[in-house]
């Protein structure tokens, strides 16, 4: 049982071993990878017409807007949601005063009939 115990530990660190020589040649190739994906969306821009760019700054200015919009409609929900508890809260008041005083009402009027 020892001896297995001692086998896997011994193959654990080989494996380990081998995971991490093999670790730089990953890096080496992502980076690389990340190196030619820049070269070519540098390529890319440098060749877009001017057309190209009225275009994406009118998709961009469209996209403000709505964000704009979504930002202000938000914003409105926020200061809805918050007028709406301070009214339930001011209203669960008044329900309470108002029962406390029913309640009040009926324990002298149980008085006043002995």
């Amino acid at each position: 049982m020892l001896y297995r115990l001692m086998l896997c530990f011994l193959l654990s660190g080989v494996v380990t071993l081998s995971m991490a020589e093999e670790a730089p040649d990953n890096d080496k190739l992502s980076q690389t990878v990340f190196e030619l994906e820049r070269s070519v969306a540098m390529l890319q821009l440098s060749t877009a017409r001017l057309e190209d760019y009225k275009t994406l700054d009118r998709r961009v200015s469209v996209l403000e807007g709505r964000v704009s919009f979504l930002s202000v409609l938000a914003f409105l929900l926020f200061v809805a949601g918050g007028i709406s508890l301070f009214q339930l809260h001011r209203q669960h008041k008044r329900l309470f005063v108002l029962e406390k005083g029913h309640m009040a009402a009926e324990k002298s009027k149980g008085n006043d009939d002995e």
